[in-house]
């Protein structure tokens, strides 16, 4: 009597054993990262003390100049991209600003007082690519005073 041959499906199973064996070790396996770190929590951290600023009194006409401190504590590179206001529904200009992990810089803001008279606030949005915090504003507030005397 010849041998019965294996039907396909049962030919099969011992590969498909194989292959379920293997994704649960794997499964089972830590990351080979150094410190035990995961993906997951490696990330980009923003450190922005403060977002605000007010200038007091100016004289109208001049050019205001301040700056906001900003730091990366993460361990990840930090990524702002700078979304100027455009004029008239106009293309906006876009600043991209890279920061490696423990590195720090000052994000500058000038506004033109020519333009403005009484009391003014010019805000500056940006995007991160931290989680925590994807979006902020740079506000900065003056008194201007008309360079005309009464």
């Amino acid at each position: 009597m010849a041998p019965r041959s294996l039907t396909t499906a049962a030919r099969s199973l011992p590969v498909v054993a194989a292959l379920c064996l293997g994704a649960w070790l794997f499964s089972r396996t830590p990351p080979a990262w150094p410190g035990g770190v995961r993906v997951g929590r490696s990330s980009p951290r923003l450190v922005l003390p403060v977002r605000e600023r007010d200038l007091g009194p100016v004289r109208q006409g001049g050019v205001l100049r301040t700056s906001f401190r900003v730091a990366n504590a993460g361990t990840r590179r930090l990524i702002l991209r700078e979304h100027a206001s455009s004029c008239c529904g106009g293309p906006a200009d876009v600043r991209q600003i890279i920061l490696a992990p423990g590195d720090a810089t000052n994000l500058a803001v000038e506004v033109n007082t020519a333009e403005w008279c009484g009391r003014m606030e010019h805000t500056v949005r940006y995007t991160t690519n931290d989680p925590n915090l994807p979006r902020f504003a740079l506000t900065v507030t003056a008194g201007v005073e008309s360079s005309l005397s009464p």
